[in-house]
């Protein structure tokens, strides 16, 4: 951990065509998830890379358009084998398009990065015009169940007096709803994405979310002061602003007993939430990245191709003294 880190330093970029992609220098090899949606496919197309690499959800089957690419199955276990083939091929320059992911598999993905040594690569991610049913979007079809992921499971206490939830706030309300529910007896935070990706979805967001009010509380919404906002789509902001939160709470009379944290918005915001975890060690205290897992995810929600964003991101390097972390 980097005493007084400021996260706000971190590089991004922004592109306002898919065509612009193409001016970027060589990668040695591009990472994305597969899904048959524009704002996935087109960047693919555009940006240069020795090899593409597609990682598949469990039930999705490669079409012609992968081709004769790599293909990957990241599970709740396991990256699939991406980096222990990055490292076999001495690739350093990687580029891996979150805009895909399922949020998991990318966490998942990111401490499996940092366990390999590979500390230092660009992300993209492609905001959408819009959702196509609104503030009735539906991301998931089936059950879930609430767990810690991989890599992001902390030394819990067993004293629960003061366990603070952070829920990054997206529209699909079943999910806020579940994950208060299985932290019941913690005060709960909102993290809403704002300024939103496009004009409308912060009203439509907070519409959605307040569905959640009898699992999450009236507090978070009679007062909104009370709870954290970030872009959302700027990872280094969300970490930034998830620091000077927890900050905070830490100094305060009462800090709190147990942290868990929920990444259920934008990927960068997902991102960001991954990055001050890691940056702060989050594995070493009190603190774990929980999420809603399900069986079926519905990821043609949206319409159009808005901003392309590149992200710089750096890991921090692993200690021998450390272990493998997992």
């Amino acid at each position: 951990m980097i005493k007084n880190m400021d996260y706000s330093y971190f590089n991004k970029t922004r592109y306002n065509h898919v065509e612009d992609l193409a001016g970027l220098p060589e990668y040695d090899c591009l990472i994305s998830a597969y899904v048959s949606v524009e704002r996935v496919k087109e960047p693919s197309g555009k940006i240069p890379c020795k090899e593409k690499w597609w990682v598949l959800e469990d039930g999705v089957s490669p079409d012609g358009f992968i081709g004769d690419a790599k293909t990957f199955h990241i599970t709740e276990e396991s990256d699939g084998g991406i980096t222990k083939e990055l490292a076999e091929k001495g690739y350093s320059r990687l580029c891996i398009d979150i805009t895909g992911f399922v949020i998991p598999q990318l966490l998942i993905l990111l401490r499996f990065l940092q366990i390999r040594g590979f500390c230092s690569f660009d992300v993209i991610y492609t905001e959408p015009n819009q959702y196509k049913e609104g503030e009735e979007t539906q991301f998931t079809e089936t059950p879930t169940y609430v767990k810690q992921i991989l890599g992001y499971s902390g030394v819990h206490i067993s004293d629960m007096s003061n366990d603070l939830l952070i829920v990054a706030a997206g529209y699909d309300h079943s999910r806020i709803i579940e994950v208060a529910t299985e932290k019941k007896s913690a005060r709960k935070v909102l993290l809403f994405g704002f300024p939103p990706c496009s004009p409308g979805m912060f009203q439509e967001n907070i519409l959605r979310a307040y569905q959640a009010e009898p699992a999450v509380g009236m507090d978070c919404f009679k007062n909104m002061d009370l709870n954290i906002f970030a872009p959302a789509n700027d990872p280094f902001s969300t970490a930034q602003a998830l620091k000077e939160y927890i900050d905070k709470a830490l100094r305060s009379k009462a800090p709190f007993t147990n942290l868990y944290l929920s990444p259920l918005s934008s990927k960068p915001q997902a991102l960001g939430m991954a990055l001050y975890y890691i940056w702060e060690d989050g594995w070493k205290k009190e603190w774990s990245i929980i999420y809603p897992f399900c069986h079926k995810y519905i990821h043609d929600t949206t319409s159009g191709i808005s901003r392309i964003w590149r992200y710089e991101v750096m890991l921090p390097e692993i200690r021998a003294d450390q272990g493998t972390v997992l």
